[in-house]
Parts: C-alpha cells; sequence; structure tokens
C-alpha cells in the first residue's frame, strides 16, 4: 500500500513539473515588425510564455533579459523551437529592417502577385507596410506590350493583414532600433504653424453633433451621452479615433495636410477632416472595403460642463429608484408581489398571469431593474418614466412605462416599435397594465 502511494505521488510530482514547464515557455519566435519602444527590430528572436486567446497577444521576452511585455500574434512568426524559428526567418532576410510607404490611395493588397487576385486590404496614402520578401508573379502590364517595371512584394500591414503588393506604388526605406528612418527617405508632413484655423480644429475638444439636441431639450441618454464619444484628432493622444456608440475607428496620427480649401486629410489615416466652422467639422472616414461614412462633430461652449450635467441626470435617475425603495411592497391581486430592493434589484412573486405573454417563462423571480430609456414629450405628462426589468434566468429586457402614485404603482407594458434613439415616444398598440397597491 505505501509502495502504491510512492508511486501515485512520484506520478503527480511528474505531471505537475511537466505543466508548469509548459506554462513556462511556448517556445520562440521572431519579431516580423519593429518595437521601438522595446528598442528591438524586425528579426529579433523572442521567447514566448503565454497565449492569450480573448485579446489575440503573447507575453514576450527577449532571450537573455528579464523583460516581459505583450505583442499581438501577427507581429511574431509562428511559435517553434529556438532552431525552427531563426531557420523560418530566413526568407525575411533580404527585406530585413525594410518598411514602404504607399504612394496612392486605394492600392490593393491581393492574395496572390497576380493583378486580378482577390484583394484582402486596401491601404491608403501614406500608410506605412512592413515589406517581407520577393515573390515571382504575374507581370502588370501599361497597355497591350509595356510591363510595368517593379516587384512583387509580400507585404505586412500595421493591424495584421498580409499579401501581395506592386513595388511601382511603394517607396521603400530602412528603420533603425528607434523606428527612425535610416537616410531621411520619408518625410512626414505636418501642418504649418501659420494654420490658424487647422491648429484651432486640432485642438478642440469634438462631441457627436446629437449632443446639441438633447442638451437643449434637456433630455440627457446616458446611453448615447459620455464623456469619451466623440472625435479625437490625436495631436495630443497621438492615435485619431471616432468614438461613437457601437462605432469606433482609429489610427496613429503623423500630422494633417490640406487637400483643397478646409479640407484636411490625417496623414496616413483612413480620416478626412472637413471644416465647416471652428465649431463644426465632418470627419470622412474610408473603409478597407472601399465603404465611405461621414460623422458630424461639435464643440461644446465653456460653459457647459458635460461630466456635471451627466452626474446630474444620474442623480436623478436614483432619485426616481429611491422613491420606489421606499415602498416594503406593492402588491397585486393578479400580478403577485412586486419589491424594490437597494442595489438596483428586484424580487417578484406571483406573476404566472403574464407568462409567457409578457414574462418569459424561463425567468426567475428576481432580477436587475433600471431606468435606463428616456420618455418622449408626448409621454411625459401622464408617466414618471420607463422601467428596464432583467429577469435572472432570461437575458432579454422587458420595459414598462410606470406612474407611481398615493395609492400605488402603475406598470405598463412596451413593446420594440414604441422605441426610438433610446425615447420611448408612444404607448403599445395593446399594452398589458398592471397595478399595484402599497
Amino acid at each position: 500500500m505505501k509502495l502504491r502511494k510512492f508511486f501515485v505521488f512520484g506520478f503527480i510530482c511528474l505531471l505537475t513539473l511537466s505543466l508548469s514547464s509548459c506554462r513556462r515557455s511556448l517556445g520562440y519566435a521572431t519579431l516580423l515588425w519593429d518595437c521601438p519602444e522595446h528598442n528591438i527590430q524586425d528579426g529579433t528572436l523572442l521567447k514566448l510564455y503565454y497565449k492569450s486567446n480573448i485579446t489575440h497577444t503573447y507575453i514576450v521576452g527577449v532571450p537573455g533579459t528579464r523583460d516581459k511585455f505583450n505583442l499581438p500574434f501577427w507581429q511574431v512568426t509562428k511559435p517553434s523551437s529556438k532552431k525552427k524559428a531563426v531557420k523560418a526567418f530566413e526568407p525575411y532576410l533580404e527585406y530585413i529592417h525594410q518598411y514602404a510607404k504607399i504612394k496612392v490611395d486605394g492600392l490593393p493588397v491581393r492574395e496572390e502577385p497576380v493583378n486580378t487576385a482577390r484583394q484582402v486590404y486596401r491601404l491608403h496614402k501614406d500608410e506605412i507596410v512592413k515589406v517581407l520578401f520577393k515573390g515571382n508573379g504575374q507581370d502588370v502590364m501599361i497597355g497591350k506590350n509595356k510591363k510595368l517595371p517593379g516587384d512583387w512584394l509580400c507585404v505586412l500591414t500595421e493591424g495584421g493583414s498580409k499579401g501581395w503588393c506592386f513595388s511601382y506604388n511603394l517607396s521603400l526605406f530602412e528603420t533603425d532600433a528607434e523606428g527612425k528612418v535610416i537616410g531621411g527617405e520619408i518625410e512626414e508632413k505636418q501642418i504649418s504653424n501659420d494654420d490658424t484655423l487647422l491648429n484651432q480644429i486640432l485642438e478642440a475638444k469634438w462631441y457627436p453633433d446629437y449632443y446639441a439636441r438633447l442638451l437643449n431639450d434637456n433630455t440627457i441618454d446616458l446611453e448615447t451621452m459620455k464623456l469619451s464619444f466623440g472625435f479625437d484628432t490625436g495631436i495630443k493622444s497621438g492615435k485619431v479615433a471616432v468614438n461613437l456608440p457601437e462605432k469606433y475607428h482609429s489610427a496613429s496620427y503623423a500630422g494633417a495636410d490640406m487637400i483643397r480649401d478646409n479640407t484636411y486629410t490625417l496623414i496616413a489615416t483612413p480620416f478626412t477632416i472637413i471644416i465647416k466652422n471652428k465649431d463644426n467639422i465632418t470627419v470622412n472616414y474610408s473603409g478597407h472595403d472601399g465603404t465611405q461614412e461621414a460623422y458630424s462633430f461639435i464643440t461644446l461652449s465653456d460653459d457647459i460642463d458635460l461630466d456635471e450635467i451627466l452626474e446630474k441626470e444620474r442623480d436623478r435617475r436614483n432619485n426616481l429608484m429611491e422613491e420606489l425603495y421606499k415602498v416594503t411592497s406593492f402588491d397585486s391581486q393578479n400580478y403577485g408581489q412586486l419589491v424594490f430592493n437597494s442595489g438596483r434589484t428586484f424580487t417578484w412573486n406571483g406573476f404566472s398571469l403574464l407568462v409567457p405573454s409578457v414574462v418569459p417563462s424561463s425567468a426567475k423571480g428576481r432580477g436587475t431593474v433600471s431606468i435606463k430609456y428616456l420618455l418622449g414629450k408626448d409621454l411625459r405628462a401622464n408617466y414618471d418614466g420607463v422601467l428596464t426589468f432583467k429577469f435572472d434566468g432570461d437575458a432579454e429586457e422587458i420595459n414598462f412605462l410606470y406612474k407611481l402614485s398615493n395609492d400605488g404603482l402603475n406598470l405598463e407594458t412596451l413593446d420594440e416599435m414604441c422605441f426610438k434613439n433610446n425615447f420611448a415616444i408612444t404607448r403599445s398598440s395593446n399594452p398589458t397594465v398592471l397595478f399595484f397597491n402599497k
């Protein structure tokens, strides 16, 4: 018996050592794109310690150092042994430290070195790509008989897309360990100091244009009004970004270049700014698939403290919920007992008559409740607001118009057709009306 326990213990120890050894390293890979913040260039051998399929990153380190940092999957070769990782980089040696700047807007990256091959990416003018290696491909012709000078190059974009570009529309250059251009072949365009209006535009804080309407109507929608929503020109943060509800685009800031009166392209990005006046701009975004999107932004006057306005709206909604918390329970002969608890939770017993027409059969008798939506003008006189219930056991929200009185609580069901832009604008055509006594 003791001998058996000894073998079991030994097996567990060996298994533990084996697993811990696997966790210590995933193998090796070679860097494909410079990482100047860590003073390393493409071609550097890296050790891989951890892989996250959620963030699509590795935790890596340079052999011989203790530093560890995150890198996206696309920035390194596939994990392997040290010997295989070194061997795998050999095809890239001819163009080590070589990058290219795009000469024309909309240049396609193709799946194969053929001018009619499927496009996997569309590049913007002045965008930077990493040159990986040269390939043998189909000649690119000018007319019927003349060949376009150049080579097919396999390139890597800063987002990880990989494919083939013809070198005729590329300006090649080399970088050093700090990411700087060697020889100064590529000159970054910057805004001129005497362009007062553009400087003012780039320095301003930009919000979605619908903020003006919501502020004028004093209808503060916490779902679509946030301090983070708007347009960041990138001059301070280093990142150009459109951040809107369910919409986000970004790119690195490298300056601005006038393309015509009051219209500027943000260099090496898909963004163009059209200046209407000092307080209004339109931002055009060109997607890699050729789609075009336009967004309007405004500035707010200095006397508007958006942070304070949003805080007041949160307080208003909290106060409405507090009025519901004060009541021990709301009781209905037909629809059971409803109790609002602090912490935005509720318990509801005896709601079987609402199943399944209003409440799904999977719903438990508890969940969370909030004031998420606003009332339209036509409903404000007769209702206090909209209560949004989420029952445990069901992911769908259930919305009710509500009115709290001295006698009790009125609830009235709302369907999706009653809402527009987070506002309840009309009653349901055939609502279920519930009344609870205090």
